[in-house]
């Protein structure tokens, strides 16, 4: 018996859907059929490519490396079967970023690229930077957006753009342009999660000189954010980028500070694994934008 492109189509289905239900769907097959291949193929490999976590399947380490190269071959295979074609491109590409980047660089990205390559078909995972990094780590992304820093020794990390952040206020606030260490330390905060690039770096720049801030409010969603900032419930701090609407809107107000709050977006890949042509051109695309034209 030899792998069969119905096997490695359930396999990365799996990975990409954490159960083999989902993943049935997906490949439009049923759910003994999709089972059953996937059984053939770990016997053939002499190993489980799965286990349970929960409700969820998650991959194996020792199945991780097998991941790349059924992509690769996977998306051979569509690019063999569109041809006939003008457009080179085919089939899925899975991607992972954090909130700032997936909300407001990635979309015109993806449409822009999909414009040129109608048969792409994204798959975008958004959550802060650690989720990213386990997207990652498991397989289920080929390329991912962060901010600010990361250190694993199983990821290649590509420095991508500087991205600007801001403190910033309701507009109904009175008060100086300025803001002070004292009036830093003084005030009511809005913050994202532990483990948001964002609220890293915010941490990074207070650093010795503030010690502890006033945090009212700590919120996994960054609209959340802007929105208690907007009704007064303390100073916020996100990119340039997430604020551009608010501004123009006049809904909010930003501060100069003694802060030092610009941080570089980073492409991050797993080492272990070669790029499909998909993932290797919407990277090459993604370096040729500059973060100052969005902002502006």
């Amino acid at each position: 018996m030899k792998i069969t492109l119905r096997q490695l189509q359930i396999f990365e289905a799996v990975v990409h859907t954490g159960s083999v239900t989902a993943a049935a769907d997906l490949v439009a097959i049923s759910q003994p059929a999709a089972s059953q291949a996937l059984r053939e193929l770990e016997a053939l490999l002499g190993r489980p490519l799965f286990r349970r976590h929960g409700k969820r399947l998650q991959i194996t380490p020792q199945a991780r490396h097998l991941l790349p190269q059924a992509r690769s071959v996977l998306s051979q295979i569509e690019q063999i079967e569109s041809m006939g074609s003008s457009d080179e491109l085919s089939g899925s590409l899975q991607l992972a970023s954090s909130v700032s980047v997936g909300n407001y660089l990635l979309p015109k990205q993806m449409a822009e690229f999909k414009e040129k390559h109608p048969n792409i078909r994204f798959n975008l995972e958004i959550g802060n930077t650690q989720n990213v990094i386990q997207q990652l780590l498991t397989g289920k992304a080929e390329v991912g957006f962060i901010e600010g820093y990361c250190q694993h020794a199983e990821l290649l990390v590509d420095i991508w753009l500087q991205d600007e952040m801001t403190v910033f206020g309701s507009a109904q606030l009175d008060g100086p342009e300025e803001l002070s260490w004292d009036d830093l330390a003084e005030a009511n905060w809005v913050m994202r999660e532990s483990g948001s690039g964002t609220r890293n770096i915010l941490e990074q720049a207070i650093g010795p000189n503030l010690p502890q801030l006033k945090i009212s409010l700590s919120l996994g969603h960054m609209e959340a954010v802007k929105q208690a900032v907007i009704h007064k419930m303390g100073l916020g701090c996100l990119s340039k980028l997430a604020l551009k609407q608010e501004l123009d809107s006049g809904l909010i107000r930003t501060f100069k500070t003694p802060l030092e709050l610009s941080r570089k977006l980073l492409i991050v890949t797993p080492k272990s694994s070669t790029l499909t042509q998909n993932a290797q051109k919407f990277v090459e695309q993604c370096k040729q934008i500059e973060i100052s034209a969005l902002i502006n």
